[in-house]
């Protein structure tokens, strides 16, 4: 099989890269990506001399066009994104042009080239918030007007783009993974935040009382997910992908998780802070019977989980360094 990986530099991107490499080292791979600030060729160490990379936007069809005419990938996973809110806010034409526009010259190529099958890679953001219970894959649609942002709001139009293209007979599978964490994410997103402050002598930030809940999955499990819809997902349809941890993660609780597994006293590495977003979405949660059916499950050793993503910063210094100080400067008005 010949995969083209779009934003495979990137955190989620990458680590399917490496993910794919060691489970399918027969396939052929094809990494393209802007490497902006969230890529970076130092995710695919160790697997760069495996594949193919090309450095393109996703936004020049002519260039895309030519990939997909060259290469002749039969399969995509398409995970190139903006996806940070805090910076949405800031650059919003940013996150449409290459969430939406991107999206569809991806869908337009796999179109004309007739590729095999699609993976687009959305988010549990295009629900938004819920107070109880789970949202369903159907709900998608009745959801939009209910989005606060422009990161859920440019990813919802790309949901709905791809899964337009679906019934133009495109096959096309919807992958939505909740809240990721795990190795090569940037120091901008909570988790890495939290743990690269510490390493800096600094508190973790916490927003508000900390009381905002996410379903955090360890991004190897959405790398097995992914893998999961290429050999048994359904083309059209789309697959909510979570790990419904029980009992549920609240922010202040994966501080807390943090101390513990880092032997820190709570009280003085953990500062909450003003809420930036005061009105951002409070809860999410997803229902996972549709992909479970397939025959994926989550992993239910969370904890040990943070604990190898800790370890993972300890021992990339380098890696996080020489990106936390322009992470920090979004947070700064």
């Amino acid at each position: 099989m010949k995969l083209l990986i779009t934003g495979g530099a990137g955190f989620i991107g990458s680590n399917f890269v490496h993910y794919w490499i060691k489970n399918h080292p027969e396939d052929q791979i094809i990494v393209f990506d802007a490497l902006t600030y969230a890529g970076g060729l130092d995710n695919l160490e160790g697997a760069i001399e495996k594949i193919q990379f090309i450095k393109g936007d996703i936004c020049n069809a002519k260039l895309v066009e030519g990939v997909f005419e060259a290469e002749k990938p039969n399969l995509v996973v398409h995970f190139a994104a903006e996806s940070h809110n805090t910076r949405a806010e800031k650059h919003p034409e940013i996150f449409y042009r290459t969430n939406v526009k991107g999206t569809r010259v991806i869908l337009e190529c796999a179109k004309k080239y007739k590729i095999k099958k699609l993976i687009h890679i959305s988010t549990d953001e295009i629900y938004g918030s819920i107070k109880k219970g789970y949202f369903h894959e159907e709900d998608a649609d009745r959801r939009y007007g209910f989005l606060k942002a422009d990161y859920p709001k440019s990813k919802a139009q790309a949901d709905k783009l791809a899964r337009e293209y679906a019934q133009k007979d495109l096959p096309v599978i919807i992958a939505r993974p909740t809240n990721n964490f795990g190795p090569r994410q940037h120091p901008e997103k909570a988790l890495p935040r939290y743990i690269t402050n510490v390493f800096c002598g600094k508190k973790m930030p916490v927003w508000g009382k900390g009381l905002q809940v996410r379903d955090w999955l360890y991004v190897g499990d959405t790398c097995r997910a992914i893998e999961c819809l290429i050999k048994k997902g359904k083309a059209g349809e789309a697959y909510n992908i979570a790990a419904n941890n029980k009992p549920e993660i609240k922010n202040r609780d994966v501080a807390l998780m943090l101390c513990n597994i880092m032997n820190l006293a709570p009280q003085k590495w953990i500062e909450f802070v003003p809420d930036p977003r005061p009105a951002h979405d409070f809860r999410y949660a997803l229902k996972t019977d549709k992909i479970r059916q397939l025959g994926w499950k989550p992993s239910e050793n969370i904890k040990e989980l943070f604990k190898e993503t800790v370890k993972w910063y300890q021992d990339n210094f380098n890696w996080w360094n020489k990106r936390k100080e322009e992470a920090e400067k979004i947070y700064t008005k």
